[in-house]
């Protein structure tokens, strides 16, 4: 998701094609899926870590024990490159300091996770820039196709997290809650429902960091949070975020959540566990999956399958083929977010916009967001591919925050053939 704007609540930022073009380059540590390598902070160049909304870059680590079937959520922290530890009396910089422009600042020292013997260790990385580059050490790491890379997200050995747990819950070892039923008998969504995705799905991630004082970072562990209670949250653009923390409580539903030393109320959704719980409970709609037309796996603006089925191995997703991607059934499918947003609208109208520099509430909030992705570049072309106009009418007030939306439904349901997919039956 890449959607600009400044939260209602401090965990959370949202937001839409930004004009930003910041390129940041993060620097994985040495043996990055170990205790050490995910204590370590990851340096980042390039862009400022302290102006988060723009240019923050986020990491978040999944921690499989195969012998028990926990799972274990781990968000490694992000420092500008030539940041001091508070730890040291000297305040000495960081290695290399030379290498970063913002290196002005300190962080708190992560804390060491704990990790089981023949544990099972994957890392994602969201953005709120346009790009990131992984260094450093990436042998487990997929950024992209060759120099192009995937923009806000990468990851690192999460095809071997999925096969992992997935496998352990055929066992009966991993017991993944279904999404559940919410308001009026919907099916409550999950990551990979036409109903709630956008022009660029299952990318970004959970991770929140405390900016303290204004030039100090620190993991957002309980510990931290109590002793700051001033701190800023940095929270990167997320689906998932919009998921968990607006659309889901909206709908009277819960979040699946997992054990995290490094969150305030030691529980958090993630994206790994997101998908992995999308898997195993599709949607009446079908499961939407990375199709050929997502703006993260264009290569020079064209369309590219192998870049396709390198990102949907990151996200625990099958194997694609050009008529499985293809871009047109993704739109004609697309269209059930419009008819979902449409039949809430009463619900989503009476709930927090996580905007409100964009929008008045969370109705105008995910019409607008459906409207962006529908319509051309950088959404998903849905316009020219359909050959249709876009079924979405926003007003907006002086200032530009949408304050009122009108979805032509009638188009929509021409579009899908008549047919309603999206409470969890057809109607």
């Amino acid at each position: 998701m890449h959607i600009l704007g400044l939260p209602l609540l401090p965990l959370i930022l949202l937001s839409l094609p930004i004009a930003t073009h910041s390129q940041c380059t993060l620097n994985v540590p040495d043996n990055p899926l170990t205790a050490n390598g995910l204590s370590t902070p990851y340096e980042l160049t390039g862009c400022n870590q302290l102006d988060f909304a723009n240019e923050g870059v986020f990491v978040e680590a999944s921690i499989f024990d195969p012998a028990t079937g926990r799972i274990e959520i781990y968000n490694p922290l992000v420092i500008n490159a030539g940041m001091a530890s508070t730890s040291s009396q000297a305040m000495n910089a960081t290695k290399s300091s030379a290498a970063g422009p913002a290196g002005a600042g300190f962080f708190i020292p992560p804390i060491m996770p704990t990790i089981p013997n023949d544990a099972i260790v994957a890392l994602w990385f969201g953005s709120n820039a346009n790009n990131v580059t992984l260094k450093g050490d990436t042998k487990t790491c997929m950024n992209g196709l060759g120099k192009s890379v995937f923009g806000q997200f990468a990851h690192c050995n999460a095809p071997a997290w999925f096969n992992s747990t997935s496998a352990a819950v055929k066992k009966g070892l991993v017991n993944v809650p279904p999404p559940g039923i919410g308001l009026a008998g919907q099916a409550c969504p999950t990551t990979r429902d036409f109903r709630i995705v956008d022009q660029d799905q299952s990318d970004n991630v959970d991770t929140t960091y405390l900016l303290i004082g204004n030039n100090t970072l620190a993991q957002h562990t309980p510990e931290n949070a109590q002793a700051n209670p001033d701190a800023e949250v940095l929270s990167n653009a997320s689906d998932n975020a919009l998921l968990n923390e607006f659309v889901q409580p909206a709908l009277n539903c819960t979040a699946y959540q997992s054990p995290c030393t490094t969150c305030a109320k030691g529980q958090t959704p993630a994206l790994s566990t997101n998908e992995l719980q999308a898997s195993l409970y599709p949607p009446a709609g079908g499961p939407a999956l990375v199709p050929l037309n997502d703006p993260m796996v264009l290569v020079d603006g064209k369309e590219s399958l192998h870049k396709v089925n390198l990102y949907r191995a990151g996200v625990g997703q099958p194997k694609a083929d050009h008529k499985n991607a293809s871009g047109t059934t993704y739109c004609q499918q697309f269209v059930q977010s419009g008819l979902f947003i449409s039949t809430n609208e009463g619900t989503f109208t009476g709930s927090a916009s996580p905007a409100t520099d964009q929008a008045t509430n969370l109705f105008t909030f995910l019409a607008m967001r459906f409207s962006n992705s529908f319509g051309p570049a950088p959404g998903l072309d849905c316009t020219d591919l359909l050959k249709v106009s876009n079924p979405v009418n926003l007003t907006t007030n002086k200032d530009g925050v949408v304050k009122a939306a009108v979805i032509d439904t009638q188009l929509l349901q021409h579009i899908i053939g008549g047919v309603r997919i999206f409470s969890g039956v057809q109607l």
